[in-house]
C-alpha cells in the first residue's frame, strides 16, 4: 500500500477515496482514529488515502488531479440546486402519511394473521 494523497481532514479523505473506488481504483483511508485521538485539535497530517494496488497509481494521481482543479459552486448555485432537489412541504407530508397508512396496514395484517 502506498499513500496517494493527503488530505485537510477524515471527511476530504474520505470523499477522495470514494472518488477513487468510483473509478474502480481500490484506495482506503488511513489515519481515522489517529485523528480522533487528538479530538478538536487541527491534526497535521493524519487523514491519508491508501492506494491498494500500486500498478493503479498513474490512474489515480489523474482522478486526484482532477479533483484539486475542481472549484466549489458559487453559493448562489449550491443553495438553487438545494433547493431544486427538496420536495415541496405538501409532498413531504402527503408521502409520510401515505407511509404511516402502509405501516398500520401491515401491523393490522400481521396481527390478523398470528
Amino acid at each position: 500500500m502506498k499513500t496517494i494523497y493527503r488530505a485537510a481532514d477524515i471527511l476530504e479523505a474520505h470523499i477522495v477515496a470514494g472518488m477513487l473506488n468510483a473509478e474502480g481504483i481500490e484506495a482506503e483511508v488511513a489515519g481515522f482514529y489517529q485523528q480522533g485521538a487528538v479530538g478538536q485539535l487541527a491534526p497535521q497530517d493524519f487523514a491519508r488515502v491508501m492506494l491498494i494496488d500500486e500498478r493503479d497509481e498513474d490512474r489515480a494521481e489523474r482522478v486526484i488531479a482532477e479533483y484539486e482543479q475542481r472549484e466549489p459552486a458559487p453559493p448562489s448555485e449550491r443553495d438553487q440546486a438545494s433547493d431544486e432537489a427538496m420536495p415541496e412541504p405538501e409532498e413531504s407530508s402527503r408521502l409520510a402519511w401515505w407511509l404511516v397508512i402502509a405501516a398500520v396496514v401491515m401491523l393490522v395484517v400481521s396481527w390478523g394473521m398470528s
